[in-house]
């Protein structure tokens, strides 16, 4: 419980030094193509088809290299209810790793394509069980539809491979879809409000997985602390093979799970 307390005051620390950013263009945190540099943590409960369950701490940093490139780092340190481990190490979930490019964006535009982007997006599995599952990389594309002043579409596309825990074994290859529907209420109901809507589905096509699906549905809320600490509580619903806990050949029953997640995010 300690490493937990040092991770939440960290979090704490983050909200309290996040005005030293000038407010000169308001941030919009439900673009995903929008290039910025920020640092968070928050609080995931996870419930499984077998009546386990995960709290889990987790930690994001993203740093904007130039005015189209970003990167980002997410790490997770957790407490299932079916695995008593010693050790912290033996607790890190499932981290992950993206390097974004944005090419020509026109984010004025009300209606119609906006401009594109590109990503190379590595999950790995953690140790802690529940997280244990599936290393998975993924190359693709993010167009961007503007859908009226208040409502954006984002289309992602990737190709998506899949190996167990360690790249012990390639499981296989898939196309993964991901329409993220954005509804920016901006300060109608609260500061900086919004609402998203985004299912992902990966469909296998080759090696052990051939013919699977792995997919979630998330709802997302967020809006503004202050101009540089913003808010965001995500439901998620998964569905097929959860690929943070699949293994080939076993029936752990850590599948088609449900979780909550809410953070706080500091813009620099």
């Amino acid at each position: 419980m300690k490493s937990l307390s040092r991770v939440l005051a960290a979090a704490l620390i983050l909200i309290a030094t996040g005005s030293a950013m000038a407010d000169e263009e308001r941030i919009d945190q439900s673009n995903p193509t929008k290039i910025y540099t920020f640092a968070g943590g928050g609080l995931k409960y996870t419930s499984y088809t077998n009546g386990e369950s995960m709290w889990e701490m987790r930690t994001v940093a993203n740093i904007g290299l130039s005015d189209n490139d970003m990167v980002l780092a997410e790490l997770g340190y957790g407490f299932h209810s079916g695995d008593k481990v010693e050790g912290s190490n033996e607790r890190l979930t499932n981290a992950r790793a993206r390097w974004f490019h944005l090419f020509d964006m026109n984010d004025d535009l009300a209606w119609g394509y906006r401009g594109w982007g590109t990503q190379v997006d590595l999950q790995l599995a953690g140790k802690l069980k529940g997280t244990d599952g599936q290393n998975v990389l993924s190359v693709g594309v993010l167009p961007a539809f503007g859908l009226g002043e208040k409502w954006s579409l984002y289309l992602p596309v990737n190709l998506v491979n899949s190996w167990d825990k360690g790249f012990e074994k390639y499981n296989g290859m898939g196309i993964g879809v991901s329409p993220l529907l954005i509804y920016l209420a901006g300060d109608d109901w609260w500061r900086g409000a919004y609402v998203s809507f985004w299912p992902n589905y990966i469909r296998f096509f080759s090696g052990e997985l051939k013919g699977d699906g792995s997919g979630n549905f998330d709802l997302n809320f967020g809006g503004e602390i202050t101009p540089t600490v913003f808010w965001m509580s995500t439901l998620q619903k998964n569905f097929d093979k959860n690929l943070r806990s699949f293994r080939p050949g076993e029936d752990t029953g850590l599948t088609n799970d449900w979780n909550v997640f809410f953070q706080v995010t500091t813009y620099f």
